[in-house]
């Protein structure tokens, strides 16, 4: 059995605490939105966002989520525009990739400017985050973490 490279060992435990927080946000501000519109604007039908739902309200109890909600929503101004930049940064990697014929050079400048989008957006997002966290009672915390490592138990790179 080999083991993992240090490049990908270091990855690794970058990835899931990134992850762990790009999740929390998205579940925030869809929750949020549903909240705010009774459910009645969720149209979209994207599968990610059904299966984020549905880990976040089968994870934490009622006051749990309403105490995390209240923190992000209220903190939203802070770092929704930030996370729209990830957002177009995020769709012009995608353009790049999928790009006939590909560019390498031009995809390695989508991922840079990605890459940037997303520690902005961390930076603006983090002390809200932590706070809203802080509102959530321990075993809501443990079971926010153990419901993203399931939901990642398929996605893991070998």
């Amino acid at each position: 059995m080999s083991t993992p490279s240090p490049e990908i060992r270091r990855w690794r435990r970058f990835a899931l605490p990134v992850s762990i927080l790009l999740n929390l946000f998205l579940i925030a501000v869809i929750g949020g939105h549903l909240l705010r519109h009774h459910g009645n604007e969720f149209g979209t039908g994207a599968p990610s966002v059904a299966r984020i739902l549905a880990n976040a309200q089968a994870s934490l109890s009622a006051p749990d989520a309403a105490a995390f909600g209240a923190v992000m929503r209220r903190d939203a101004p802070r770092y929704v525009q930030s996370a729209l930049e990830l957002s177009r940064a995020r769709n012009a990697l995608e353009r790049q990739i999928m790009a006939q014929p590909y560019d390498a050079a031009a995809t390695k400048q989508a991922f840079v400017a990605w890459q940037e989008s997303g520690d902005r957006f961390l930076v603006d997002i983090s002390d809200s985050l932590v706070e809203a966290l802080g509102r959530v009672s321990p075993e809501g915390r443990q079971k926010l973490v153990a419901s993203r490592h399931r939901a990642q138990q398929g996605l893991r790179i070998p």
